[in-house]
């Protein structure tokens, strides 16, 4: 069943039971006030009864005849009964006085006032004391008028309440039809969406605040999902580049060697040219297991931060000729140690280095040596075209290069690698940048 079809029945349902909850008071409390009305006029005819029957002779016939012109107005004398002190009949013309019992009789005489009813009849009765005695006066009236309106409010009540639920349920559906409006956009928009486009996101207008937070969500979750298939892809097209080289100068050198007979001397240099393409393979596996979480463990040991900065200055004038100023300002130098892998502590800042040199067009790095809070502070700064602002936030994920770097070669995995290697490490960095270059601040 649809929605908006539940949600009309919902509203067939709660509008019908607190209709009739309603209808249902309403019914009863109009017939407890038209009975009281009754019995109310009852009363009266019966004591303007007791009056003409019991205090003629205190009348004279002037008053008399008045009084029995009023009785004949009210009530009919069919409808009047008369009992003394022992129950017996004194006056009144009541054809049928079965429905009268003795016990009512003396309720009458004990609380001087008394009602009941029947299917057909209301009953008063009124306790009268005369100079002849004491008597009960009891009158009637029929209920076919009280009976006639009651099932006149009754048909009312039942025609509205038919009325209401159909156009509750009329009226539901309308309401349904304009509220699932969004969400059936939605739907027309989802099918519309395929493989090429399912990136792009939903547009609404004229919706409510519950939908459009629907769709909020579901468009950052689409731009989350077009996020992740996108490191998929780059992910792959990295996994497939560096493994690439390794494999091939592999099978190459096997292929070469194979081709002819080989002295002692050369099968050395191959198996040393294999280890080394066995190494970098490794290296290579290393760094991707990094990127896709599945190796996050490493063998630790004490290793100078100094050291592994020296070494790689050596290689990047060797390879880069860069122009890298190193300035050691550490006046503890047990703070120099730290428990890390050498190899990975390596790979990290080595990323960093190769980035500053590279979009800085080569221009100086600085490598700054401090202390901050008895902690190991490294800071790395060059002159290049710095990380737009909006990047940074994004700047440590896997394969993400900013804004400027469409004239510079790179895959994007330098820096989230360094940041992963960091994480293991313990190793806190901050990057602040600016369009006059770039501070990477490690606090060990």
């Amino acid at each position: 069943m649809k929605l908006k079809h539940r949600l009309s029945l919902y509203s067939v349902a709660i509008f019908s039971i607190v209709i009739l909850i309603f209808a249902v008071l309403i019914y009863f409390a109009y017939y407890a006030q038209m009975r009281d009305k009754e019995y109310q006029s009852l009363e009266s005819k019966s004591l303007l009864a007791a009056i003409f029957y019991l205090e003629q002779d205190e009348l004279s016939l002037r008053e008399h005849a008045n009084v029995k012109s009023q009785l004949q107005k009210t009530i009919s004398r069919t409808n009047i009964v008369v009992f003394d002190s022992l129950d017996r009949r004194k006056n009144g013309d009541m054809p049928s006085i079965a429905d009268i019992s003795p016990d009512f009789l003396a309720q009458v005489r004990k609380q001087r006032v008394g009602f009941f009813h029947t299917d057909s009849f209301f009953y008063n009765g009124i306790f009268y004391h005369d100079n002849e005695g004491d008597f009960v006066v009891v009158t009637r009236e029929p209920k076919d008028d009280f009976n006639g309106q009651m099932r006149s409010l009754s048909h009312i009540m039942l025609l509205v309440f038919l009325l209401g639920v159909v156009f509750i349920f009329l009226f539901s559906q309308y309401l349904s039809y304009i509220a699932y409006q969004p969400i059936i956009r939605i739907i027309d928009q989802l099918k519309e969406k395929d493989s090429k486009n399912f990136n792009e996101p939903l547009q609404l207008k004229q919706t409510y605040a519950e939908v459009e937070d629907l769709v909020e969500t579901y468009n950052h979750f689409v731009s989350r999902i077009a996020e992740t298939f996108n490191v998929q892809k780059n992910f792959i097209d990295y996994v497939s580049h560096e493994l690439r080289t390794p494999i091939t100068a592999l099978l190459g050198t096997l292929e070469v060697t194979n081709a002819k007979q080989r002295t002692v001397a050369e099968y050395e240099n191959v198996i040393t040219e294999l280890r080394q393409y066995t190494n970098d393979l490794q290296e290579t596996l290393d760094q991707m297991m990094l990127l896709s979480g599945a190796k996050t463990s490493f063998e630790f040991q004490p290793v100078r931060v100094d050291e592994v900065i020296w070494h790689l200055v050596e290689n990047m004038v060797l390879y880069h000729q860069a122009h890298i100023d190193v300035d050691l300002q550490v006046d503890q130098p047990a703070l120099l140690t730290v428990d890390a892998n050498d190899k990975l502590l390596e790979l990290a800042i080595g990323n960093l280095l190769e980035n500053a040199i590279k979009y800085s067009d080569n221009n100086v790095v600085k490598i700054l040596f401090t202390t901050q809070q008895n902690r190991l502070k490294l800071c790395i700064s060059d002159q290049g075209i710095g990380i737009p602002e909006a990047d940074l936030q994004h700047i440590k994920q896997n394969f993400f290069r900013g804004n400027n770097t469409q004239k510079y070669q790179g895959k994007g995995v330098g820096l989230s690698i360094a940041s992963i290697i960091f994480t293991l490490h313990k190793v806190d960095m901050q990057i602040a940048s600016s369009a006059s270059g770039t501070r990477i601040s490690l606090l060990f």
